[in-house]
């Protein structure tokens, strides 16, 4: 799904260069690396594992 979302907002910041609004194109792009960055999507919270623990699983 997230490479729907990025092919997505590829295509409309292409529209907004095509039709000189660049200011659509980087608020678009802003979103998009804020939302990449902070992954508000991620249920899952990853834990540090130690060398020592992932040693025991050999």
């Amino acid at each position: 799904m997230s490479k729907a979302i990025a092919f997505a907002i590829g295509m409309w910041c292409c529209y907004c260069f095509m039709i000189h609004s660049y200011d659509g194109a980087v608020a678009i792009l802003a979103l998009y690396i804020l939302a990449v960055v902070l992954d508000p999507l991620e249920l899952k919270h990853k834990k540090d594992t130690t060398a020592t623990n992932s040693r025991a699983h050999e």
